[in-house]
């Protein structure tokens, strides 16, 4: 395994941590997410846990040999998911600090499809690229991504009540 891609692991992980701290600092009122200082920070960490798992697909040593429609089909998963994830930032105008509950568009079907944007570029990136310790590690990224997810349906649930809870039952994820 090279230094590259040790470095890169590290970083992703790194920031998945602390994407994690802040979600729970977050949830205690420990920290105020409606900071210019803070949403950048968090805006750079997520940045930074993308690039990093977007190298590690070209850097892991640990490949299986996929048919290309196999490797095809990975790259269409991420298509898709960086369609999901960037029209879900689009119709919700923000990251952060969304004051209203949205359940038109793409939230009228998934409840967070930014999230599941990102779990399929994990999944298709990693697949593309046939990096076996890449989607082991993709695992603990999902892993955090509906730890997230919980969080915010407990926090929306908590904002919007019984409203929250029917569209629950509606939608996916």
């Amino acid at each position: 395994m090279s230094a590259n891609y040790l470095f890169s692991l590290s970083l992703y992980l790194g920031c998945l941590i602390a994407r994690t701290c802040y979600e729970l600092l977050k949830k205690t009122g420990k920290v105020n997410p409606k900071s210019t200082i803070v949403f950048a920070m968090i805006f750079a960490v997520m940045c930074l846990m993308w690039i990093s798992w977007f190298n590690m697909g070209w850097l892991d040593s640990w490949r299986l040999a996929l048919p290309n429609i196999v490797r095809w089909i990975g790259l269409g998963v991420v298509i898709v998911g960086m369609g999901l994830a960037v029209g879900a930032f689009a119709q919700l105008k923000g990251l952060e600090n969304i004051n209203h509950l949205v359940t038109t568009g793409l939230f009228s079907k998934l409840r967070h499809p930014m999230y599941t944007g990102f779990i399929l570029w994990i999944l298709g990136w990693a697949i593309f690229h046939g990096a076996v310790i890449s989607l082991g590690v993709g695992f603990i990224g999902i892993g955090n991504i509906l730890y997230w997810r919980q969080l915010e349906d407990e926090n929306l649930e908590k904002l919007y009540g019984e409203v929250y809870k029917e569209y629950r039952q509606r939608t996916w994820f």
